[in-house]
Order: structure tokens, then C-alpha cells, then sequence
């Protein structure tokens, strides 16, 4: 698979920007530029994303690197060439977060934008999942987490609208679950 990969990247050997010489990023086919913190794909892969809830909370991530720095966003990322989905979610839960995740269910939902403002397209994949071990830390390319509520979500600066659309959905669809859990009766 690296033959492809390199001969898939031979034309991002320098940076369209500044010229400045690429390095190759391991796994996920792409080609960095460290002066503008940036990688390059020749052929976008597919992103996925998680939103995990816990106490009626969902568990956001505050973007450590561009593009969107310092925007909220769901712990996930690129996959690596090859990589199913959820094992890609899984990586990403434990780079991002040092967490284990469980009960993947999904994707949920399916997006497309713009990985920045003169990026390429992306088809982002939405899931949710629960923590099944590790007590959840920023790392990575995470600069901080946060468990929000409903009532917050709509005041946070998401790095992508349908980070926020997953996120609302999962509360949602959290909320619901709690309410016909409590009017079923019975203790149990």
C-alpha cells in the first residue's frame, strides 16, 4: 500500500503555498507542511467523528490545530489508509482522549464540507459510542474537552454546523431514552 501512497503524493512533494519541502504523514497518506501547519491530500480520505454522553453530557473536543483552532469540535479525525471506521474512532478516542470506547453505533450521520477554508472536501462520519475505560484527558490534537448540556450547545463555536447537528441528535436521542426509561415503572 505505500507504493500507492507515495505515487498517489509524488505532486505534494512541496507545500502549494510556501514551497517549503513536505514530510509524509504515517498512515494517513497525507503530506505536511510545518510552516503552515497543515496537511495535503491529494485525494481526500473520510473523516469520523463521536460523540460520547455520559450523565446527559456530551463530551466535546476545543481544536488544537487549524484549520478552526481553538473551535469545538467531536473527538475523531482521518482515517489511516486502510482503516475501517470504527477502528479508525477507536484510535482516535485513544489518541485524543486516552479512553476506550464500546457500543459503537452508527455512523448516524453523514457530511460533507470543507476541511478549512481552501481545503478540500471531506465526507465526515458521525457516531456515538460510551467511554468503556480511561477517564477521558486532552491529548493529541485535542486542546481541551468539555462535557456540555443541551441547554449549552447552541451558545459554542463549532468548528463544523454538523458537529453541532450530531451532537444535538445524541442529546436528543439521550434525553428521550432517559424519559421512557423513568416512565416505564416498575424499578427495573
Amino acid at each position: 500500500m505505500s507504493d500507492s501512497n507515495n505515487t498517489a503524493l509524488q505532486r505534494f512533494s512541496y507545500c502549494p503555498l510556501c514551497g517549503t519541502e513536505l514530510s509524509r504523514s504515517e498512515g494517513s497518506g497525507g503530506a505536511y507542511c510545518p510552516v503552515h501547519d497543515h496537511s495535503w491530500y491529494r485525494s481526500s480520505s473520510l473523516t469520523v467523528g463521536c460523540v460520547l454522553i455520559r450523565d446527559g453530557r456530551a463530551l466535546v473536543t476545543v481544536r488544537g490545530i487549524e484549520p478552526e483552532k481553538g473551535s469545538y469540535d467531536v473527538p475523531g479525525g482521518f482515517l489511516e489508509a486502510g482503516e475501517h471506521p470504527v477502528d479508525g474512532l477507536r484510535r482516535e478516542a485513544r489518541e485524543e482522549l486516552g479512553v476506550e470506547i464500546e457500543g459503537v453505533k452508527g455512523p448516524v450521520q453523514m457530511a460533507v464540507h470543507r476541511y478549512g477554508e481552501d481545503g478540500d472536501y471531506v465526507l465526515a462520519l458521525g457516531f456515538t459510542a460510551r467511554i468503556a475505560g480511561g477517564e477521558p484527558a486532552a491529548a493529541d490534537d485535542a486542546a481541551g474537552i468539555e462535557w456540555i448540556s443541551p441547554e449549552k450547545l447552541e451558545g459554542l463555536d463549532f468548528a463544523w454546523e454538523h458537529d453541532r447537528e450530531l451532537v444535538r441528535a445524541a442529546l436528543d436521542h439521550e434525553g428521550n431514552n432517559q424519559k421512557d426509561h423513568g416512565n416505564a415503572g416498575g424499578g427495573g
